[in-house]
C-alpha cells in the first residue's frame, strides 16, 4: 500500500465496498487502536457507543480475526490487529492525500468555463465573441461542447457545463421560461435562403424558376430544421421543394449549396464571407426568412467567481449592444 497513487486511492472505498467492507470501519479501526477506549474512541467519531462496537464486530467479522484484545483495559491490539493497522492507516492516509489532489484539481478547472454550444455557433460566431469577452476581462480559459441542439440542453439541465449557447425562437420551446436557466440575448442572426451560383454569378435555384427544386435539408428534430420548416410553410414553398439531402450540420449545407447541389436555409451571419464573394445568393425575401437570437443561457446552480464575472460581462455588452 505505500505506493499507491493518491487518484487511485481515490477508488478504495467504492473497492471496499464491493468487497463488503465500509472505508468507516478503517476510521473506527484506527480511532479505537490509538484511544483504547470503547466510549472514548465513539465519541471522537461522533457515534454512539453501541454502533460503534457494532462497526468494529463488522469490521472483525469482514477480516476474519479478532483485531482487539478485549480482556484488558484499555484495550489492546492483537496480533491481527497490529499486523492490519499498517494497511489501515495507509489506506486512509492515501484517501486523504487523494482527496486533496481533487480538490486542488477542481480548483483548477474552477477557472475554466464551460459552455455548450451548437455545431454552426462554434464556427461562426464564438471565436470573435470570445475575442471580444476577453479584450474586456483578460484570457478566458474556456471548453466547449459542440453538440446538436437536444443535446446542449440536456448538458445544460445536468450541470455539465457552465453556460449554453445556442439559437433561439419564440415559436421553439427551449428553456427561456424556466427560473432556473435564466438567458441573455447576446446577438441577432436571420434564416435565409440562398443558392450556389453559376460562371455569371446567377443563381443556379430561384423560386420562381419552373419545377421542384433540389432542398438541402435538415434533420427535423434539430433547431435549423424546425426554424427553416417554419420558413418553408409560411412562404408556401413545401410543394416547391424537393429533399435532395439531409444533413443537420449548417456547415455540412453551406458547402452542398456552394457545390449547386441544392436550395438551403442558412444562418446569414454563417454565410456573409460567401455572398461577398458571390459564392452564395440570397434567393429568398422577408416572408420566406426568419430572424432568430442567439443566447446565452446559464444554470443558477452552477456559480462561482469566475462563471458569476464571465456572466456579468456577457450582460453588460449585450445591454449596450442594443
Amino acid at each position: 500500500m505505500q505506493h499507491l497513487q493518491p487518484l487511485f486511492a481515490a477508488t478504495i472505498n467504492c473497492a471496499l465496498r464491493r468487497a463488503g467492507m465500509e472505508i468507516e470501519w478503517l476510521e473506527d479501526f484506527l480511532a479505537l487502536a490509538s484511544a483504547g477506549i470503547f466510549a472514548k474512541a465513539a465519541s471522537a467519531r461522533n457515534i454512539s457507543q453501541s454502533a460503534f462496537t457494532r462497526r468494529i464486530k463488522n469490521l472483525e467479522h469482514w477480516a476474519g480475526a479478532v483485531l482487539f484484545d478485549r480482556s484488558v483495559h484499555p484495550v489492546v491490539l492483537t496480533a491481527a490487529g497490529e499486523a492490519f493497522r499498517p494497511t489501515a492507516y495507509e489506506t486512509m492516509n492515501a484517501l486523504r492525500l487523494a482527496r486533496q489532489d481533487l480538490k486542488q484539481l477542481a480548483r483548477r478547472e474552477g477557472d475554466v468555463i464551460s459552455i455548450s454550444a451548437l455545431h454552426t455557433l462554434a464556427i461562426s460566431f464564438i471565436p470573435a465573441w470570445i475575442k471580444n469577452v476577453s479584450a474586456a476581462i483578460g484570457p478566458v480559459n474556456t471548453k466547449f461542447a459542440v453538440e446538436n441542439f437536444s443535446d446542449c440542453v440536456e448538458t445544460l439541465m445536468a450541470g455539465a457545463t457552465d453556460f449554453m449557447l445556442c439559437y433561439d425562437h419564440p415559436s421553439i420551446a427551449t428553456m427561456s421560461k424556466d427560473d432556473r436557466y435564466p438567458s441573455i440575448r447576446i446577438a441577432d442572426d436571420r434564416l435565409v435562403a440562398v443558392s450556389g451560383t453559376d460562371t455569371s454569378g446567377n443563381a443556379l435555384y430561384r423560386f420562381d424558376q419552373d419545377g421542384k427544386l433540389p432542398f438541402l435539408a435538415y434533420s427535423p428534430e434539430s433547431f435549423l430544421g424546425r426554424m427553416s420548416e417554419i420558413s418553408i410553410k409560411r412562404a408556401g414553398l413545401a410543394e416547391k421543394l424537393e429533399i435532395r439531402s439531409e444533413n443537420s450540420v449548417a456547415e455540412a449545407q453551406k458547402a452542398a449549396c456552394a457545390e449547386g447541389l441544392g436550395v438551403a436555409w442558412l444562418p446569414r451571419m454563417t454565410i456573409l464571407p460567401m455572398l461577398d464573394q458571390g459564392k452564395l445568393v440570397r434567393i429568398s425575401d422577408d416572408l420566406s426568412e426568419r430572424r432568430m437570437s442567439i443566447k446565452l443561457y446559464r444554470s443558477i446552480e452552477r456559480s462561482r467567481p469566475s462563471v458569476e464575472r464571465f456572466w456579468t460581462l456577457a450582460k453588460s455588452a449585450a445591454s449596450s449592444a442594443r
